[in-house]
C-alpha cells in the first residue's frame, strides 16, 4: 500500500504554525566582508544564465530574480577578483537551479529521470578539452562552461577537488530522490549524515579557497582543517533549514532539519525550529574553537600546520567571512522571504 503524500496529513495544522513561524535570531561572531564587484557579477552571471536558457520557464526566471546571486558572490567569496566574483555567481545560479528542480519538483521524486540528468552533468566534469560526445541538458552544458573556466584559472589542487566534491553531492542528491519517491522523511542520524554532503557546501568551500588563494595541502585536510571545514558546512545547512521550512512544505521536501526534528522527537513546529537554532549555534561554538585551535597551531615549529601556516590561516578567513557572509545573505533574500506564489520546476 503507497503511503500518502508527505505532509499531507498536517497540512493544517502546518498551515497554522507557520503563521506563527519565526526563524531564529542568530549570533555570528565574525564581521561582514562585502566584496566591491557584486553587481558586475549578477549583471554578467544572469547574462550567462541566459546565454544557456537557464531562464526560459516562469519558475526559473523567479528563481534567478528572487536569489541575488551577486549579492551571494559578494558576500560568501568577498576576496575573489571581478572575474572570480563573476564565476561564484555562476556557481550559485548554476547549483540553486539544479538543487531546485529535484527538490521542489516532480522530478525530485522520480529516480529514473534523476539518473537521467545526472548521466549529463557527470560528463559535464570531465577535464575540459578531453574529446567525447558533450552534454545537451542546458545545465549540464552550463556546468561544463563554468567547470571549464575554473578549470583555467584554478590550482592543480583545487582542480582535483571540485569534480570530485560535485560527484559527492550528486550522490547524496541520489539518496534525497529515493526518500521523496518513497514518501519518506529520514531518520535524524541519517539525515544529519546526508546533510553533510547534500548541499554542494564541499565544491563550494573547493571553489572559494580556489578563487581567495588557500591552499591547505592534502595532508592537513583531513584533520583539524577538515573539520572546521564540515563545521562550517553544518552551520550553513542546519541554519538554511530554519529558512527554509515554509518552501520545503510547500514542495513536499522531507529534507529539512526542523522538519527531521519535528517527526523524530515528536515536536511542534515551533519547538523543531528552536532545537534546530541551538544545535546551529553549539556549531557555531565548535568552529570558533577549531579556528582558534589552528591558529596557535601554525605559530608551533614542531607541528606540520606551521609548514603551511599562510594557507592555513587563509582558509580559516575564508570560511569566517563565508559563514558571516551567507548569514548576512540569507537573512535578506528573497529566496527565503518569499510566502506566496511559489512556482513548481
Amino acid at each position: 500500500m503507497s503511503r500518502p503524500p508527505l505532509f499531507s496529513e498536517s497540512f493544517e495544522n502546518d498551515r497554522a504554525a507557520l503563521a506563527a513561524y519565526r526563524v531564529p535570531r542568530y549570533s555570528v561572531p565574525f564581521p561582514v566582508v562585502l566584496g566591491p564587484y557584486h553587481a558586475y557579477a549578477e549583471a554578467q552571471a544572469l547574462r550567462w544564465a541566459h546565454a544557456f536558457g537557464l531562464d526560459r520557464t516562469p519558475a526559473a526566471a523567479q528563481r534567478l530574480a528572487d536569489m541575488g546571486c551577486g549579492m551571494f558572490s559578494a558576500l560568501y567569496c568577498p576576496r575573489a577578483d571581478r572575474d572570480g566574483a563573476v564565476l561564484m555567481a555562476q556557481w550559485i545560479i548554476w547549483l540553486f537551479l539544479w538543487d531546485d528542480l529535484f527538490d521542489d519538483g516532480p522530478l525530485g521524486r522520480d529516480p529514473v529521470a534523476f539518473r537521467t540528468a545526472v548521466a549529463q552533468v557527470d560528463r559535464a566534469l570531465e577535464p575540459p578539452g578531453r574529446a567525447g560526445e558533450g552534454p545537451t541538458l542546458p545545465l549540464a552544458r552550463a556546468l561544463a562552461d563554468l567547470w571549464g573556466t575554473f578549470h583555467a584559472r584554478a590550482t592543480g589542487t583545487a582542480r582535483r577537488r571540485f569534480p570530485v566534491s560535485v560527484r559527492l553531492y550528486l550522490q547524496a542528491m541520489a539518496d534525497e530522490t529515493a526518500n521523496r519517491a518513497a514518501e519518506r522523511i529520514p531518520d535524524l542520524d541519517s539525515y544529519l549524515r546526508l546533510r553533510r554532503v547534500n548541499g554542494a557546501t564541499r565544491s563550494s568551500i573547493d571553489m572559494m579557497e580556489g578563487l581567495q588563494g588557500a591552499e591547505v595541502p592534502d595532508a592537513l585536510r583531513h584533520g583539524l582543517y577538515g573539520e572546521l571545514r564540515a563545521f562550517a558546512s553544518e552551520v550553513w545547512l542546519w541554519s538554511n533549514d530554519t529558512y527554509t521550512v515554509r518552501k520545503d512544505l510547500h514542495y513536499r521536501n522531507p529534507h529539512n532539519l526542523v522538519l527531521v526534528l519535528r517527526e523524530a522527537r515528536g515536536l511542534t513546529l515551533g519547538e523543531a525550529v528552536e532545537q534546530a537554532g541551538h544545535m546551529v549555534e553549539q556549531r557555531l561554538r565548535d568552529f570558533v574553537r577549531v579556528a582558534e585551535r589552528l591558529r596557535g597551531l601554525v605559530d608551533r615549529p614542531v607541528d606540520p600546520h606551521s609548514m603551511a601556516k599562510d594557507d592555513i590561516l587563509r582558509g580559516v578567513r575564508v570560511l569566517e567571512e563565508a559563514i558571516s557572509g551567507y548569514f548576512r545573505w540569507q537573512e535578506d533574500t528573497l529566496r527565503y522571504r518569499r510566502t506566496t506564489s511559489f512556482l513548481a520546476p
